[in-house]
């Protein structure tokens, strides 16, 4: 006889809602995996103008969502404290609206641990369900920097102490949380990546230009915009056939600079900045491409090239959180951060020799193990059965 789906409860920091549908979208991918194999539910809080409540089943998973009215205090430390007690005070209205409609969960998937990690506490303790833990932030690494202070350390430090097991995306991740004191026991992930919608192209486009693509949230910090730019008005002397397609909204200090690069250099007529896109013109437009450019100075993953990869198109990468994990001869170019001539080197071997990474099905065949739902599901529900004592 079979045994009960397993009732999994997704908390979680990020997770797409209205006024930004792409906010953790790598979290609820996994859950609509789950749900193939598990009865799953997700739960998010955000701040809103006006206390709102919603009830929906997305892609066979359960979600509620709650709005909670922000403080609007002239006074920061009023507003702060009081934003702090109502994103915590919604959350356990949450978690008991849920617990009332579905009853209490076999075990809950902590996502992201700062700042949602009290209420997975919270259903340990009241409801004396175990969590595990599903981390993809930059902030442990020492590039980032953001983790740091009493109250994010000691938030984390407690949630991982008090969880079942700790999943990354990638072990770079992992070692950077151990480096933090973070112990406990790790596995690694791969975030999933919608292999049919990124798929290979029945005939890719190609024509005189080499086109060159980029996708990110173009914070320069993390992604080295103006560094990639540089690099490319460089490699453009030398072969005005190339273009860099940019995807993204531009930071306001990144645009500035951009701005300023583009009036002093006149890159105008080869960099092209698109803003965002749907994702059937993104991925056309991935198909399309000759290569990607990802030339930041850190990463947890990086899905970004996992979905060029699997649309078949090669990616030069620097060598940063998990990317040096997947990305090898067979499918791109590992570079180093902030080295400009590495990038050069790259670029201009990609211009030279468009193919030399073979057929788009190879390159795909490369990461589609690592990234499919259905394998990525397995090994989760493989870690909740173990942490639950079942076989």
């Amino acid at each position: 006889m079979n045994e009960k789906r397993l009732q999994v409860l997704f908390i979680s920091s990020w997770y797409p809602f209205k006024e930004r549908p792409l906010l953790g979208v790598f979290v609820k991918r996994h859950a609509v995996a789950l749900a193939k194999v598990c009865d799953v539910s997700a739960l998010y809080v955000y701040g809103d103008d006006e206390d709102s409540l919603e009830e929906v089943t997305e892609d066979g998973v359960f979600t509620m969502r709650l709005g909670y009215r922000r403080v609007k205090n002239k006074t920061l430390l009023v507003k702060a404290v009081g934003n702090v007690y109502r994103y915590i005070s919604a959350w356990k209205k949450l978690a008991r609206l849920y617990v009332e409609k579905k009853g209490a969960p076999d075990i809950v998937n902590l996502n992201v641990i700062i700042p949602a990690a009290k209420v997975a506490r919270y259903i340990k303790n009241k409801w004396g369900v175990p969590y595990v833990i599903s981390e993809h932030w930059t902030g442990y690494f020492p590039e980032d920097g953001r983790y740091k202070g009493l109250w994010r350390t000691s938030m984390a430090q407690r949630a991982v102490k008090n969880a079942s097991a700790v999943i990354t995306v990638s072990n770079d991740l992992k070692n950077q949380m151990i480096k933090a004191g973070l112990n406990n026991e790790y596995h690694v992930i791969s975030n999933i990546v919608d292999t049919e919608t990124f798929n290979i192209s029945l005939v890719k486009q190609k024509g005189e230009k080499v086109r060159f693509v980029h996708v990110s949230a173009l914070d320069d910090k993390q992604k080295n915009i103006v560094g990639m730019i540089n690099v490319c008005k460089r490699v453009h002397s030398e072969f005005p056939n190339i273009e860099l397609t940019v995807v993204g909204e531009l930071e306001p200090e990144t645009k500035e600079q951009i701005e300023e690069i583009g009036k002093s250099s006149g890159w105008g007529d080869f960099v092209h900045f698109v803003g965002r896109k749907v994702e059937k013109e993104l991925v056309e437009l991935l198909q399309n491409s000759d290569a990607f450019i990802l030339f930041s100075n850190y990463e947890t993953q990086a899905v970004v090239l996992l979905e060029s990869i699997c649309c078949g198109t090669p990616v030069i990468a620097t060598r940063t959180g998990g990317v040096g994990e997947y990305v090898n001869d067979k499918n791109g170019i590992l570079i180093e951060p902030k080295n400009e001539e590495q990038l050069y080197n790259a670029m201009v071997s990609m211009v030279k020799n468009r193919d030399k990474f073979g057929a788009p099905t190879a390159i795909r065949e490369t990461v589609i193990n690592m990234v499919s739902a259905d394998s990525i599901a397995k090994q989760y529900l493989e870690i909740y059965n173990k942490v639950l004592g079942r076989k």
